[in-house]
Parts: C-alpha cells; sequence; structure tokens
C-alpha cells in the first residue's frame, strides 16, 4: 500500500513538473534552414543556438527544412517563422501565399543571414526583407550603440561594444 501510495504521489508531482514547464512556454516558433543554394558552415551552430535561447527564453523552436507541409493549418501553432541562413528560392507560390497570410495576420518572421538571399523573385518577400543580398559587404569593426540595453534580444551586448561583421 505505501509503495502504491508513493507511486500516485511521485507521478503526481512529475505531472506537475510537466505541466507547470510546458505552461511556461511563451511561443511555438518555426525554424526554417531551407537552402536551395548556398550552404553555410555555420547553420548547424546556428540552429544550436537558437535552440537554446528558446531554452534560456522559454519559447519552443521546431526545426523545419522542408517546405511541404508549409500549410495553413499548420503555421497556426507557430507566432512567428524564423528564416535561419536560408537560399534560394524554397517555396512554390502556395506556400508563397501562406507565408504571406501569417504575416498578414499579425504574426512574426525574423530574417538570419542569407535570409535576404532567399526569393528573388518575389517581391512580397523583397519588402519583408527591406533589401536582397546582392554582394557580400566588406567586414568591418564598429562600435554598437546599444540604446535599450534591457530588451531581451540584446543580452550581453551593454557597453557599447565593438563587434566585427559584413555591414553597408
Amino acid at each position: 500500500m505505501k509503495a502504491v501510495k508513493f507511486a500516485i504521489v511521485l507521478l503526481s508531482m512529475q505531472l506537475f513538473i510537466f505541466s507547470s514547464t510546458m505552461a511556461q512556454k511563451q511561443f511555438k516558433a518555426l525554424l526554417v534552414t531551407t537552402t536551395r543554394g548556398w550552404h553555410h558552415e555555420s547553420l548547424h551552430a546556428g540552429v544550436l543556438a537558437i535552440q537554446q535561447l528558446g531554452i534560456k527564453n522559454n519559447f519552443d523552436v521546431v526545426l523545419w527544412e522542408d517546405p511541404k507541409g508549409f500549410t495553413d493549418k499548420f503555421l497556426e501553432q507557430f507566432k512567428v517563422v524564423i528564416f535561419l541562413n536560408t537560399t534560394g528560392d524554397i517555396f512554390d507560390s502556395a506556400q508563397q501565399k501562406v507565408m504571406e497570410r501569417f504575416i498578414q495576420s499579425g504574426k512574426g518572421y525574423v530574417g538570419i543571414h542569407s535570409a535576404s538571399d532567399t526569393e528573388y523573385d518575389w517581391d512580397w518577400y523583397t519588402k519583408l526583407v527591406g533589401r536582397m543580398f546582392y554582394i557580400h559587404p566588406p567586414i568591418q569593426t564598429f562600435a554598437l550603440n546599444i540604446v535599450d540595453d534591457k530588451f531581451p534580444g540584446l543580452q550581453g551586448f551593454s557597453g557599447n561594444k565593438l563587434w566585427t561583421d559584413e555591414i553597408l
């Protein structure tokens, strides 16, 4: 009898911990890594970094490379779509419309690095990204001017650090 009570208490505690951990998740992000051109060596490290950001900041990251199944129904579960080092023409016209509806519904998009080297023939996407990639700009070192160091996306960037990167 004691063993049964102990098992029930243990199971209840595990369910409580599991459900409270799940309840703390803020949102679900779809991480798209499809490439139809250059495949960046840093892609794997980027995936790991975003997964770690999800763990640290309580959001789920779903890794996804194959654009089949990119439908309105599938995207309902996500608050943001992240294009990480995507390249080339990754969506057909139906999938492009799905992405347009997703953004127009008020949900988010994050494009990282070569996301601007994706979907050159899709004017709507070019407007979303702001500018397409045509040539690597020179690598330069510059000082970051952090206006709001309390913003979660700028953790570790306080103090106007020097940064080296490609910049126009």
